[in-house]
């Protein structure tokens, strides 16, 4: 097989096979943008095994390889119903840009990309305002729920290299979160495996298991308020909702935490106005993909958990940050 990128189409299904340009590149993300239907169509082709490489099933997030065959099931792209109303136009703080890199300030409650369940994602919302045509691609992820900065490679080898500095754990990743409780001076780090537990009955959900892989969070606290304490996370991994179980695990979920958090701590704060998870991106340090220059990028809280510190100083004259 040469390398190089050649379609053999077998009746309505096609074969691709990866060239050098997509070495690195997530399946999910190689699929949409070479099949003119909805989001979720590919996902569910992915979940169900319609799509396979080199013959074998694989995750959304498999990294091609150059000459990895790709099954790509029939499809009529005019006769689908893509249920879509235009992506919205949604306004995304940028905090750096340059010819190589994008970084953005995602809002809480905005997926990174779609799914099943979700139409559209941050990614979809900037290729929109930047042109379809445009490179733009994720080199790593955000919950959901999470706000906060986020890296976007704007060519393919800026993308190598930003993915294999955080494969590498060379990137400083720091996040704020408000937790439920005074979080105590000798807690300064969890080390605690995690395992996620891809048979839940609703969702996917990390669970602490020794089996697990390993996961390590530092952290620090920053304001202690009567019911609750701002802390500083520093994650050395970057497992699927590490910070969100390790302050579980702690004894401190964190606020707004519907997936781990405590019920009535988020009734409290939903009492308040206040119905997004709090958790933040606050800042990312890593080597510039093209010089090697030191980047350091930090995103601003936005205006819900700014209004919910601020009441909470109110009531102990604690002194902003």
């Amino acid at each position: 097989m040469t390398s190089g990128k050649t379609t053999v189409k077998t009746r309505q299904v096609e074969r691709v096979v990866a060239g050098v340009e997509d070495l690195g590149r997530r399946l999910d993300n190689f699929l949409l943008a070479r099949v003119a239907v909805p989001r979720q169509v590919v996902y569910q082709w992915i979940r169900t095994g319609q799509v396979r490489v080199n013959r074998g099933r694989a995750k959304p997030s498999y990294r091609l390889k150059t000459n990895d065959e790709v099954r790509v099931p029939p499809h009529s792209p005019e006769g689908q119903d893509r249920s879509d109303a235009p992506v919205p136009d949604i306004p995304v703080p940028v905090l750096y840009e340059d010819a190589d890199l994008l970084v953005v300030d995602k809002p809480a409650g905005l997926a990174v990309h779609g799914g099943s369940r979700i139409r559209f994602g941050l990614i979809d919302v900037l290729r929109q305002c930047r042109g379809e045509d445009a490179f733009l691609e994720l080199a790593h992820r955000l919950d959901r729920g999470s706000s906060g900065c986020l890296v976007l490679a704007r060519n393919r080898s800026a993308l190598l290299g930003l993915q294999a500095q955080f494969r590498n754990r060379a990137v400083q990743k720091t996040y704020w979160a408000l937790v439920a409780g005074q979080w105590p001076e000798h807690v300064r780090e969890v080390r605690q495996p995690l395992r996620v537990n891809r048979h839940h009955a609703r969702h996917r959900k990390a669970v602490a298991d020794e089996s697990g892989r390993d996961a390590y969070t530092r952290f620090r606290p920053l304001d202690q308020f009567a019911r609750n304490c701002l802390v500083e996370a520093r994650i050395e991994t970057g497992r699927t909702h590490q910070i969100r179980v390790h302050a579980a695990e702690a004894g401190h979920p964190v606020v707004g935490d519907d997936r781990y958090g405590n019920r009535q701590v988020n009734g409290w704060a939903r009492e308040r106005g206040f119905r997004r998870l709090f958790l933040h991106a606050r800042s990312l340090g890593f080597a510039h993909p093209a010089n090697q220059s030191k980047i350091t990028v930090r995103a601003p809280l936005d205006t819900a958990c700014k209004k919910l510190l601020a009441s909470l100083r109110d009531e102990t004259g604690t002194p902003s940050l």
